[in-house]
């Protein structure tokens, strides 16, 4: 991962962040709908990055 893929991890992930928490969603929930759909992204892919790091680790 290059630093450039580090600098456009959190505006790409905000705006599905904003598409995936707006839809469905009433006027008064959209802020609140944004930032959990934000968290969870963040905390999926931050998982998934582990995982596959420490199967590298174990299978090098």
């Amino acid at each position: 991962m290059t630093l450039a893929d580090l600098l456009w991890f959190p505006p790409l992930m905000l705006a599905v962040a904003v598409v995936v928490g707006t839809a469905g969603r009433r006027r008064g929930e959209i802020a609140v709908a944004i930032r959990h759909t934000f968290v969870a992204l963040v905390l999926g892919v931050t998982a998934v990055a582990a995982v596959v790091r420490i199967l590298v680790i174990l299978l090098a």
